[in-house]
């Protein structure tokens, strides 16, 4: 089971969704974990805020992840 700091899920789902609209392709979220934990949850908002930035530049580059 994972765990989610309040208010992180919702700047993550935007940024998949964003992402999965442009690509067609699903994002793989749980082979980035590494990016959105932190020390007390698995989905941080700060790790959501540096999850949602990697998925900008990857969609400014239109490139996948």
């Amino acid at each position: 089971m994972f765990s989610c700091e309040e208010g992180a899920w919702s700047i993550i789902d935007a940024a998949i969704k964003k992402y999965e609209q442009h690509f067609h392709d699903e994002f793989p979220i749980y082979e980035y974990i590494d990016v959105t934990k932190s020390d007390d949850f698995d989905f941080s908002i700060q790790g959501a805020k540096k999850l949602a930035k990697f998925i900008d530049e990857h969609f400014k580059e239109n490139k996948l992840v």
